[in-house]
């Protein structure tokens, strides 16, 4: 073999090799703790586990400030609000379920929830995207979800 073309080979061959062996063990977990790697005289940091989101807690809040703001819109105690549904969900746009007349929207899913709060047999409904605070969405404009209802919040 010309020695010219050697080193190039065995650099391209092991660039092969590696790249294969990275690529054919599949996805790996993150470390727990960041960490280093010693590689040569190169040093590359494991990127740390990226803790899981706590949706029923999230959830949970989210719909008691939906409870607090029907109590204050209609003037009511909080305890005569009856959570009747409160599901996951996906919307079908950004209008989350909820489109006034005039506005455009994106169509996309996007994760949610949608809360049925009762008081004295009237239903209200609110709307929200994760982590996002729920808001009152007027009947005649209220939409079921795309996709749901999903899990059970409460």
């Amino acid at each position: 073999m010309n020695s010219l073309l050697k080193p190039g080979f065995m650099l391209g061959a092991c660039y092969v090799v590696l790249a294969g062996t990275a690529c054919s063990q599949g996805p790996s977990a993150p470390k727990a703790e960041p960490s280093s790697v010693s590689e040569g005289s190169v040093e590359q940091k494991v990127p740390e586990a990226r803790p899981s989101t706590d949706f029923g807690a999230m959830w949970t809040q989210q719909v008691s400030e939906a409870v607090e703001d029907l109590a204050q819109r209609e003037g009511i105690p909080a305890d005569t609000i009856k959570v009747r549904e409160a599901r996951s969900v996906d919307w079908g746009s950004s209008a989350v379920g909820c489109p006034e007349e005039g506005v455009s929207y994106t169509e996309a899913m996007v994760p949610g929830l949608w809360v049925l709060l009762e008081v004295d047999g009237v239903v209200y409904y609110y709307h929200g995207k994760n982590g996002e605070s729920l808001f009152y969405c007027p009947t005649e404009r209220a939409r079921a979800p795309a996709y749901g209802p999903g899990e059970e919040i409460m």
